[in-house]
């Protein structure tokens, strides 16, 4: 049968690192981790899948978010969804620009990087088998309009660095106390961490910087019907995004420049998965934009082009061809 989204293991709400407002979130943990038979031997990795645009009815509950999140985690794979602002149960409304939504995955980006941290950290008082040198695999994922912000996010090393060096009671410490909790509870899912040490014992105490100093994070891309010109360029103002943070207290804010998307598309492990009747992107463009990042040498971009399916994957058949190609490309994919 095939796996879709459904109950989540966690709902939560985290406060966007762009000015506090609440998103809501969701967390789905695999069945390979929740197995007391094999969750030791379970590597430490997630998804992100990011919804479409708010504004014509897009979020978590979207059903492509739901078929490509329910591969995910039936592959083994931590999965959060969430709601942009001004989209289902998150607070605010939508932007003209997309950077306060780069933000909000951002806080996203951020929880997760914490929270499988946290799960590795506490695993691995369980196994002397797991040694603290393996590091952590996170999918940036997104369909339709999640795709376009997911590309355009900072480098994981920039993002860990907004919460190493949070101070207390802004949005990136309050969503490092979240996940602290939010892992301290997964004890009743877990059998793995219910004998665990107390995570504040675990010399986590009130900052992210032993958390995230712990290990190392591989970061991959998924992106499901990409946007192209000239769609993409309006619902950014034919702005260059970049990261901005509330970074303080008191309400200052810091500015953090974002690479150019096609460079991290190459850089690392990416799966791009469109159709050829794809009402918002022509085809052609599509294949130009999939030729320009695959051709270049080392690029580690992948993409495929599913026959018959539009920019919602309604059409007969089209759903089984994406899953297909999202399977074998996590087979490929290393642990």
């Amino acid at each position: 049968m095939p796996q879709y989204l459904s109950s989540p293991t966690h709902s939560l709400t985290v406060p966007s690192i762009y000015d506090g407002t609440q998103l809501a979130c969701r967390i789905y943990l695999p069945q390979q981790l929740l197995n007391p038979n094999v969750s030791s031997q379970w590597r430490v990795r997630g998804a992100i899948v990011a919804h479409p645009y708010a504004s014509l009815g897009g979020c978590y509950d979207d059903p492509v978010v739901s078929f490509i999140g329910g591969e995910l985690l039936e592959a083994g794979y931590v999965v959060g969804t969430f709601n942009f602002r001004g989209a289902g149960d998150s607070h605010g409304r939508t932007s003209w620009t997309a950077k306060p939504e780069l933000a909000d995955y951002v806080s996203v980006y951020g929880f997760m990087m914490l929270y499988l941290r946290c799960l590795k950290l506490e695993l691995t008082h369980q196994s002397d088998e797991k040694g603290t040198e393996e590091g952590i695999h996170l999918i940036l994922g997104g369909y339709s309009y999640g795709s376009l912000v997911a590309s355009h996010l900072p480098e994981s090393e920039v993002v860990a660095d907004v919460f190493k060096n949070a101070i207390q009671h802004t949005p990136a410490h309050k969503i490092f106390l979240t996940a602290k909790a939010i892992c301290a509870s997964s004890r009743d899912e877990i059998p793995q961490l219910n004998s665990s040490t107390n995570l504040d014992a675990a010399n986590l105490g009130q900052e992210a910087r032993p958390l995230l100093q712990s290990c190392g994070t591989t970061i991959s891309y998924l992106l499901v019907s990409p946007l192209l010109p000239p769609i993409n360029l309006l619902l950014t103002l034919f702005l260059d995004l970049s990261l901005e943070v509330h970074t303080q207290a008191s309400g200052q804010r810091r500015q953090i420049p974002c690479p150019k998307p096609t460079d991290q598309l190459r850089a690392h492990e990416t799966l791009a998965i469109y159709g050829d009747e794809d009402t918002f992107t022509s085809v052609s463009k599509l294949r130009k934009w999939s030729g320009e990042l695959s051709g270049v040498s080392q690029s580690q971009f992948q993409s495929k082009e599913i026959e018959g399916a539009g920019h919602f994957w309604r059409e007969d058949g089209v759903e089984q061809q994406a899953r297909r190609a999202l399977r074998l490309w996590l087979r490929q994919h290393p642990d």
